[in-house]
């Protein structure tokens, strides 16, 4: 699932499988006694692999010797990697390494100076001489659908990487992928009275030129739409281990203590998007809207599915004109992150975590639709954006994290999980911090560490978490950056 899941890395992932390895949690126990798991821990199967000659070399040469191969790990970090790994600190191993948000940056800067900035094309695809471009939707495109056979990928070793096709929504891909390009063309078009070349889409003798021109179209000719605001734990990995699905997150470090226990605390980050589904006598679709590290702000078709641990919740659905209304905005988001990458050609991966992460383009949706966001982490520098514009305007009212030198929201923490109720959460020792943190927050009693070792204690307020429980999932593909780290344009195509 989560590629920003539904997961699908069109670089070498197998690089990331290895640098996630340090990043599991502590659930080894629990899954040991159940006889057929859903998911194992990478931990456990560094633990099996690491007796197999040549692993452990070839897992470290990946992590940190070869930077344009894709190693992220500095080498004191390769060190204790190893000494982790000889000396059987599985435990240890399981949380191995966590970063901070204000460190997910450095990974970035560090990963941008590492390759060449990707030049953003998005817009240049419908660039053209006629002053109207008009196509007909197009939709049954009489494609055929991807293949049925699997596309994982033998790793070795038992291990095989990829993401699996859904068997429902694959035969549906290529017109998701039309509908898809369709829509983010649309949000391309000049705006109102500005020069250029204007895309436009006929359909049954009606036209239309934005996105919310074309789903109310839709609508109108008898198909459903609805947008999900949905939220999953982010899959980094995209592993197997002998058929079994491999839990492969990234650990953000939130500076909340956990109470009793005098440690802080770490979740796993999370993925964020709003899912178009489009049901009906001709178009029948689901689309997911983010910005991912591929450096792309756009609508991107779901095929695949999610691996069992990466979970999923929908916050929220919009029908009617509060849909149609969330499609002119990501539209707008669209055109202005395209802005912003023209004006700042130089930022790496295109501007990803300087621009955000797949969480911001959505806090943005969420906040003017909602009044608020309950997304962390948002990581975009504000001054990328300009404050007379209506997108610039959410912009710059949404809260930054590892920026502002602010205390964690805690409430956006907690809101972040990809479960309505923490019982549901199948990661006993996640789930216990959890619970635990959760007390403490309705109590006004949680503590927050500080990148030192100074605790402050946090003014909560009485905020009762379940009023925003709906909200969403967080620290996403930032951390993907840093497992990513030389790793060229990456597609994040979720489900």
């Amino acid at each position: 699932m989560v590629a920003c899941a539904r997961t699908s890395l069109l670089v070498s992932r197998g690089l990331i499988v290895a640098a996630l390895a340090a990043t599991l949690l502590s659930a080894s126990s629990a899954l040991a006694a159940d006889p057929e798991p859903r998911f194992v821990p990478f931990s456990r199967v560094v633990a099996e692999l690491s007796q197999k000659p040549g692993f452990v070399d070839a897992l470290l040469e990946k992590l940190g010797r070869n930077p344009s191969a894709g190693g992220v790990l500095g080498p004191e970090q390769v060190k204790k990697l190893r000494e982790l790994i000889l000396g059987k600190n599985w435990e240890a191993l399981d949380q191995f390494p966590t970063l901070s948000v204000e460190e997910m940056g450095q990974a970035v800067r560090t990963a941008g100076r590492a390759m060449a900035p990707a030049p953003n094309t998005a817009a240049a695809k419908t660039a053209s001489s006629r002053p109207i471009v008009e196509e007909p939707l197009g939709i049954p495109t009489g494609l055929a659908p991807p293949k049925a056979e699997s596309p994982l990928k033998s790793l070795g070793f038992g291990l095989a990487m990829g993401d699996e096709l859904d068997p429902v929504l694959a035969p549906h891909e290529p017109d998701a992928q039309r509908l898809a390009d369709v829509l983010n063309r649309l949000a391309r078009n000049p705006a109102s009275g500005s020069p250029g070349s204007r895309f436009r889409i006929t359909l049954r003798g009606q036209s239309a030129e934005t996105p919310t021109a074309l789903v109310a179209l839709l609508r109108d000719q008898g198909h459903t739409v609805e947008i999900r605001d949905a939220r999953y734990f982010a899959n980094f990995g995209d592993l197997k281990y002998q058929g079994v699905d491999v839990l492969t997150p990234f650990w953000v470090d939130t500076g909340v203590i956990v109470p009793g226990e005098g440690r802080k605390l770490s979740v796993p980050v999370s993925h964020s998007q709003h899912e178009l589904r489009v049901e009906g006598p001709l178009v029948n679709a689901l689309l997911s809207f983010y910005f991912g590290i591929d450096g792309k702000t756009q609508f991107r078709p779901i095929a695949t599915r999610d691996q069992s641990w990466t979970l999923g919740r929908v916050a929220r659905t919009y029908r009617g004109d509060q849909m149609v209304e969330v499609v002119r905005l990501a539209g707008q988001i669209i055109a202005m992150y395209d802005a912003a990458q023209a004006a700042h050609p130089g930022l790496p991966f295109a501007g990803y975590f300087a621009l955000g992460v797949c969480n911001d383009a959505n806090a943005m949706i969420e906040l003017a639709m909602q009044g608020e966001t309950s997304l962390y982490p948002l990581t975009r520098d504000t001054t990328l954006f300009p404050a007379d514009t209506e997108v610039g305007k959410l912009a710059h009212r949404l809260p930054v994290d590892g920026r502002s030198g602010e205390p964690t929201d805690v409430r956006r923490v907690l809101a972040s999980l990809p479960v309505d109720d923490l019982a549901a959460l199948p990661l006993p020792a996640l789930r216990r911090d959890l619970q635990a943190v959760t007390a403490a927050y309705r109590a006004g009693t949680l503590e927050r560490g500080d990148l030192g070792s100074t605790w402050t204690r946090v003014a909560i307020g009485g905020v009762n978490l379940w009023q925003h429980r709906r909200g969403i999932v967080a620290g996403l593909a930032v951390v993907l950056v840093a497992s990513a780290v030389g790793l060229a344009a990456y597609v994040w195509r979720r489900r």
